[in-house]
């Protein structure tokens, strides 16, 4: 069997749609500052004899010696 239509008044619906305005983003910007740090630092070595007959005639000597470190910090920062 088909079916039968339904039938529709005369009235007419009127649809409207909201229209959404999009905002149109600010071009960013990203800002890295980046900063090295370099730091000398003393250390020291106790250097021993490498043998036996060595050891038994000359000391054992401490040495000094200087360490560089880098430290870098990085910062980053968005500007509109």
């Amino acid at each position: 069997m088909a079916r039968k239509s339904k039938k529709q008044s005369g009235k007419e619906a009127i649809v409207t749609e909201s229209v959404r305005t999009l905002e149109v983003p600010q071009p960013t910007t990203d800002v890295v500052t980046e900063k090295k740090v370099i730091t000398t630092e003393p250390e020291i070595e106790i250097r021993k004899p490498a043998t036996l007959a060595q050891a038994l005639t000359e000391p054992s000597v401490a040495v000094v010696k200087n360490k560089t470190r880098v430290k870098s910090t990085v910062q980053k920062r968005r500007v509109a």
